[in-house]
């Protein structure tokens, strides 16, 4: 089975080129289509497709790639293990062997090569049956009529209804979908034929495959907060052999000892300080602010300081 491992931005531009006509009020045979940019893990690339409808006609399975015709033109389509291989009237995966002599939806670049047939990279294979299987990006949803939703796609250009009791499914797994795992990024196939001549284009489906879900954001790991060890400073303060006064209105514990005094604020990591030295046989006074690695916190009715603190007020006194 070929499937996407990852889809980044992707601007989608298509263009029917079949050997058959769509319902009244269907889109005409050439549309275009854009997208919405999807980002993932910081890459952006950038890929247009065009979309064509035709009988496959050989297979290489070794080569990895497919011959498909219409009435109108034979290209060669280049497949890798990132290309959707879809069984469009079951939606399951089918093998690349099987798709010989199917009718197809291809997804392919704009880009084709000018040899003869044509080569083209296809980004997905969709058998189709008697509803066309439409594959689309989720550009955004909102809530309808009678519990449906409308998706909106091909960069604004198209809304679809999805019927609240629609028939949904996921491609691989069993896990069980609604309607709230179609997302803005998800990938589908939404199965219609008739589309309503406005703009945007509306269609209705009650059936829906589910290719990828959209890609969640990765939840950043909180960065821990670096929690210092902190100290009671009366305890601390009697230690140093510092006296200590409390000003509850101020939330201010004042340390002094002889010839030193240090003003500290509850929630503030700046305090400042004054100190008497000699200098030339004189004695200084000495003003000075300094800057603890933590605000004081007050807790049980006590002041609690960073340990650092501590030494740094030992070296002032000196």
């Amino acid at each position: 089975m070929m499937k996407h491992k990852k889809i980044v931005t992707l601007t989608l531009a298509g263009a029917l080129t079949a050997a058959m006509f769509t319902p009244a009020l269907a889109v005409n045979n050439t549309e275009t289509i854009l997208s919405t940019p999807l980002i993932s893990q910081q890459e952006e690339v950038t890929v247009e497709y065009t979309r064509t409808i035709g009988v496959v006609q050989e297979v290489d399975v070794q080569a990895q790639n497919i011959l498909v015709k219409n009435e109108q033109t034979e290209i060669q389509f280049n497949l890798d293990e990132k290309t959707w291989l879809i069984d469009g009237e079951k939606g399951t995966a089918i093998d690349l062997a099987d798709l010989k002599g199917k009718e197809v939806v291809v997804a392919h670049s704009m880009a084709m090569t000018r040899s003869l047939p044509p080569q083209s990279y296809a980004y997905a294979v969709v058998t189709k049956g008697e509803v066309t299987p439409n594959y689309a990006i989720i550009e955004a949803v909102e809530a309808g009529k009678d519990g449906a939703v409308r998706l909106t796609t091909s960069n604004g250009g198209m809304w679809v209804t999805v019927a609240e009791k629609a028939d949904m499914k996921p491609l691989a797994t069993k896990n069980i979908v609604t309607l709230e795992d179609l997302k803005p990024g998800a990938q589908v196939i939404l199965y219609y034929d008739i589309v309503a001549l406005s703009y945007p284009g509306q269609a209705y489906t009650d059936r829906v495959v589910l290719l990828k879900p959209a890609e969640e954001p990765i939840a950043e790991e909180p960065v821990a907060e670096e929690r210092l060890e902190m100290v009671g400073i009366r305890q601390a303060a009697s230690e140093l052999g510092l006296d200590v006064a409390w000003d509850h209105e101020g939330q201010t514990v004042t340390l002094s000892k002889e010839g030193y005094k240090a003003t500290i604020s509850v929630g503030s990591a700046k305090y400042g300080y004054t100190k008497l030295v000699e200098k030339d046989g004189k004695q200084t006074e000495i003003i000075a602010d300094a800057l603890a690695e933590q605000a004081p916190e007050l807790r049980d009715g006590r002041t609690y300081v960073p340990k650092s603190m501590l030494e740094a007020l030992k070296q002032q006194m000196q």
